[in-house]
């Protein structure tokens, strides 16, 4: 009887707790500001705009209309590279642009860290609507990986703002979150302002499966989480990764893209 009246105090007290908090601190939309509200309101998820067809089926960019099959970025990319992707597709939930774009922004540079699981539950929601990938695909899943930072920069930024997502679409897929040392990343190369085949060259090798991970990796279809997609190199050396230590399919789910 005691422990019950212990356990509804502590329950309570941190009802009143949360309460106050609320008070002095109002729950509110981290992209449009509102009051009152989740950290991603209503209106802010319905502003974002998913992309649209006809996708690349490789990437799963727009392309123009009179356009079919394989983008240009997956072409260019072939002809500059001499090989395909090393994963197998990838798809975004969003064009990145306007209220995603600024939800993006928001959760990495702003201190968004609580934006992270509602804009997670987005992703899973579209992939669980079988939006991005087909329910055959979605099915054969085994693990979901969140693409890793390096370890200082995820330090300096407090959180994987990746890892964020990634949870909440391993769990509506009821699949492990594979640990963030299956995959490391070994070097931190800036990407910002290169070119295509620079980003390339600049990744190469900045993924390291590690040895004691490579037996459970063996044979799996992995499903690779991010938060945007922009040219595909950052995605494409995780998944380089993945594929050289045995993964046998590899599909890539980002936030937004394509913009």
């Amino acid at each position: 009887m005691v422990e019950g009246r212990r356990h509804g105090t502590a329950a309570s007290l941190r009802l009143l707790i949360g309460g106050l908090l609320d008070l002095v601190y109002p729950p509110r939309c981290l992209v449009c500001e509102q009051y009152d509200t989740p950290s991603l309101c209503e209106n802010c998820a319905a502003a974002f705009t998913a992309i649209p067809e006809p996708l690349c089926q490789i990437c799963g960019r727009p392309m123009e209309p009179e356009m079919k099959g394989v983008c240009r970025t997956c072409e260019a990319h072939r002809q500059e590279s001499g090989k395909d992707w090393a994963f197998d597709g990838a798809r975004s939930a969003g064009i990145f642009e306007g209220s995603l774009r600024h939800a993006v922004h928001q959760l990495k540079y702003n201190g968004g860290e609580s934006l992270g699981p509602a804009l997670g539950a987005y992703l899973a929601n579209c992939l669980g609507g079988f939006e991005l990938f087909t329910k055959e695909q979605m099915g054969t899943i085994d693990g979901v990986l969140a693409v890793p930072m390096h370890p200082v920069r995820e330090r300096n930024r407090g959180f994987n703002q990746a890892a964020l997502l990634a949870a909440p679409v391993a769990e509506m897929l009821g699949v492990p979150l594979l640990s963030s040392t299956t995959v490391r990343r070994s070097r931190r190369p800036a990407q910002v302002g290169l070119s295509s085949t620079a980003r390339r060259r600049n990744l190469t090798n900045a993924f390291v499966v590690s040895p004691e991970e490579v037996l459970r990796l063996q044979g799996r279809q992995i499903l690779v989480i991010d938060d945007v997609f922009t040219t595909g190199t950052t995605v494409n050396a995780c998944a380089a990764a993945l594929r050289d230590a045995g993964a046998n399919r590899i599909l890539i789910a980002t936030l937004a893209g394509g913009g």
